[in-house]
């Protein structure tokens, strides 16, 4: 019951939002769907019978609505569950965030921005490509990658989108560091109780966590977390190649729960990484919050373990056998709260 009434409540505010943009703006239904090219029925418009399960339509219906980045990113997490648009993330994000720019500020122009998608996503990967080896290898300053880019034959209508690449350029590097290294704390602390625990002193390594990880997860953990590229393994240089990053809320949420987080935990990494928090009146993510706040009312230890070696609370006092202790409970929560 709670997943429908929670549902319900958030196609009503849903619909809401789109009511009041068809009355301020004048845009029907029909021509979001035109703008979009999806099917009009007027029996009920698909995106408003329902919730959107696609981040594409959020992003397409607020370009259609002229909105801004900031309200389409409320859309995309609030009703879509899905990851807030970001910056860094040269696969996708970062042209998409340029051309809802670029069509917010538009005058009536007749681009439609949102069907420009692939051109403008070909041409930002041909400018990143091209400067790759400077970037990464630190050969030119920024300004030197920006000249080097303003020269590049992709005809006038693109120097907007080779300014906004370079612009962000340096930052691909960095991409999803903070949550990167959020993790790398719960994994680090880990094996260091492990290494002196009686039985648990085979767990010395990221890869002899399988088991407890699962393979996506261990290579999303693999490597340094202050660069998002993959490593080539003859030469140790970072490559074009963008390390695989979890698509999908819940596999973040799976994680976080084989790394023993619990509540405030997996909120606190959700949010770094642009997903709204866990819901309580979502039916399983309901049930699952009030069993993250049992299971952690009744493992006080683990909460001491996180706050010293987590949050870098020095003044926590742990003997080497609550640590063993908390690192046990850690690594069992999962199958503990599944059963």
């Amino acid at each position: 019951m709670k997943k429908d009434l929670g549902n319900i409540h958030k196609l009503r505010r849903w619909r809401n939002t789109i009511d009041n943009l068809s009355r301020q703006t004048g845009m029907s239904l029909r021509d979001v769907c035109d703008y979009i090219d999806s099917a009009y029925n007027e029996d009920g418009v698909s995106f408003y019978v329902k919730l959107p399960r696609k981040r594409e339509t959020y992003i397409g219906i607020g370009m259609a609505f002229r909105q801004t980045v900031d309200e389409i990113n409320r859309w995309i997490t609030e009703y879509g569950g899905k990851r807030r648009l970001y910056a860094k993330d040269i696969s996708e994000d970062l042209v998409w965030l340029y051309l809802i720019s670029a069509n917010a500020r538009a005058d009536n122009n007749g681009i439609n921005y949102f069907r420009e998608y692939e051109e403008y996503q070909s041409v930002a990967y041909a400018v990143f490509r091209e400067r790759w080896d400077e970037i990464v290898l630190g050969q030119e300053a920024t300004a030197d990658v920006e000249i080097s880019l303003g020269q590049a034959e992709y005809g006038p209508e693109y120097d907007g989108l080779r300014e906004f690449v370079a612009e962000h350029m340096d930052a691909f590097k960095t991409a999803y560091a903070k949550p990167r290294a959020y993790l790398d704390r719960y994994v680090e602390s880990i094996l260091t109780a492990c290494r002196t625990h009686p039985s648990l002193n085979s767990l010395r390594s990221l890869n002899s966590l399988r088991g407890y990880l699962d393979d996506s997860m261990i290579n999303f953990l693999s490597g340094n977390s202050e660069t998002i590229n993959v490593i080539d393994k003859r030469t140790g240089k970072r490559t074009i190649n963008i390390k695989h990053v979890p698509k999908g809320r819940k596999k973040h949420i799976n994680l976080c729960l084989s790394l023993g987080m619990t509540l405030d935990d997996i909120n606190r990494y959700l949010e770094m990484m642009g997903y709204a928090p866990l819901d309580i009146l979502d039916k399983n993510e309901g049930r699952l919050v009030s069993q993250l706040t049992e299971w952690e009312r009744t493992h006080p230890i683990q909460r001491a373990f996180k706050s010293k070696y987590i949050d870098g609370n020095t003044a926590v006092q742990l003997t080497e056998t609550e640590e063993h202790t908390a690192v046990e409970q850690m690594l069992q929560m999962k199958s503990e709260i599944t059963e």
